[in-house]
């Protein structure tokens, strides 16, 4: 993603200004430009801001002109900066980027709606999120992993609850990595190769994901022996 001018200048102001949130916005400008070269988004410039946002928002995406005449408004609610861990900033900044390439190369729905494209886009990348926008995340997920690629604190995450943000039209897919890249995207036209192992994704069947589960338990009690 290449920053024109404008956005660029508002950019440095907001990292070189003496304020709060400098530190944080440095952060987020960072995460953006990886989250868009890691999972080739290929989206506009965004003008990315931390703002006070109605209580139950954790962010937005505007993608026509704010107040400034910039188009691609991010804004990441002030409100939760504070009471969320950082990976879940990223998380919702992630969702805002989606937003962003939907605009760009998709159809979005009226005023942000997360509509069936939006959702499977989300989910190629291990967010599970729901038509109000609800989101869930796999725990092995591309986006948790690349998370603890950089070295950001992960807990423990459970698997999605069933429901609205883990539909049943979404089936498990994951590729021959050890362990395993795990997306959950609609069956029909699925077809990618994951960047790590060169392998496509496929659907694991029921024998395949015991013996992973296995995997996982028998990589757990080594790290705990060696912690002994």
């Amino acid at each position: 993603m290449q920053f024109n001018r404008v956005y660029e200048a508002l950019a440095e102001h907001q990292v070189s200004d003496t304020w709060e949130l400098r530190d944080l916005l440095r952060e987020l400008h960072r995460w953006v430009g990886i989250l868009v070269f890691e999972f080739k988004l290929e989206i506009p410039d965004v003008a990315l801001c931390v703002d006070r946002l109605r209580f139950r928002r954790l962010g937005h995406f505007r993608g026509g002109r704010n107040g400034f005449g910039l188009e691609g408004e991010i804004g990441i609610n002030r409100r939760h900066i504070h009471g969320k861990e950082f990976w879940e900033v990223l998380g919702t900044l992630l969702h805002e980027l989606l937003h962003a390439w939907q605009q760009a190369h998709g159809q979005p729905g009226t005023g942000n709606y997360h509509n069936v494209q939006f959702r499977r886009k989300a989910a190629e990348f291990g967010l599970m999120v729901d038509q109000r926008g609800d989101q869930q995340y796999e725990p092995n997920g591309p986006f948790m992993l690349l998370l603890r690629k950089h070295g950001v604190h992960v807990p423990k995450l459970p698997e999605p609850t069933p429901g609205p943000v883990g539909s049943s039209k979404l089936k498990l897919w994951v590729c021959r990595c050890d362990p395993p890249f795990r997306v959950r995207v609609a069956r029909a036209g699925f077809s990618a190769t994951c960047n790590y192992c060169g392998h496509e994704y496929f659907q694991p069947d029921g024998e395949q994901v015991a013996s992973s589960l296995a995997r996982d338990a028998r990589r757990k009690v080594r790290k705990q022996e060696s912690v002994a």
